[in-house]
């Protein structure tokens, strides 16, 4: 389609192979399968008025008085619709999810006693701006993020996430065992270090880059007998 725009003068007649290709492609949309079936159209090359005032290069089928452009993204868009990738969390990637958000809930008065300590003006640690009182500010994790702290938790006490049993309200999870859970209190304390940063830098900068590895999110499914390894 670029190729037989830019390859044609402007209010040119469309003919030979170029022609046959743009008819085709458009026989396969509706909007414009109708009237590219039709024996008597002709493709030109026009100057087509859009929004804004501009005018734009566009191929257009013609038939008598009747004009229809057609719009390369549009017919693209409609040959080629982007794929649907399906987002739904399996079983193991929703308990990860719970078991994570109870753990930021376990030490959410660390965080709370880390702001409460700050003394302003300060400096973020992320763009290197002063901060001031009042402004919108998040308590950043350094060196280790919050999800590599927990995650060499779980590795150290040889767990995968869904060996992790949750007890309590929607919004108010905990571990079911509550010396695990103590446990992880203390271990965070010990291993994080804080820093106060601006908002907006913050949730730009994400996790930077870190992912859980899979093989901790642990699975549900029942061990198969006959997968175990008789290789002794």
């Amino acid at each position: 389609m670029g190729s037989i725009i830019s390859n044609h003068r402007l209010n040119s007649k469309i003919i030979g192979e170029p022609k046959d290709f743009v008819l085709r492609s458009c026989r396969l949309v509706d909007q414009w399968s109708k009237l590219a079936s039709d024996p008597d159209v002709e493709v030109y090359l026009r100057n087509v008025d859009i929004a804004g005032g501009r005018k734009v290069k566009m191929l257009s089928l013609e038939r008598g008085g009747t004009k229809q452009p057609v719009g390369k993204t549009r017919i693209i868009d409609a040959l080629y619709p982007p794929k649907k990738i399906s987002t739904t969390a399996t079983p193991e990637e929703k308990h990860y999810n719970a078991v994570k958000s109870a753990m930021r809930l376990a030490i959410h008065y660390q965080l709370k006693s880390f702001r409460d300590s700050v003394q302003y003006p300060c400096v973020c640690y992320i763009t290197g701006k002063n901060i001031r009182k009042g402004e919108k500010t998040d308590i950043d994790h350094c060196g280790m993020s919050f999800s590599e702290i927990a995650d060499r938790f779980l590795s150290i006490k040889e767990l995968k996430y869904t060996d992790i049993a949750l007890v309590g309200p929607p919004t108010g999870k905990s571990f079911k065992d509550k010396q695990l859970w103590g446990e992880w209190v203390h271990f965070h304390m010990a291993n994080a270090r804080y820093a106060l940063v601006c908002a907006s830098a913050n949730r730009s900068k994400g996790a930077s880059g870190y992912e859980t590895p899979v093989e901790l999110y642990g699975s549900f499914k029942a061990e198969d007998p006959e997968d175990l390894s008789l290789d002794f």
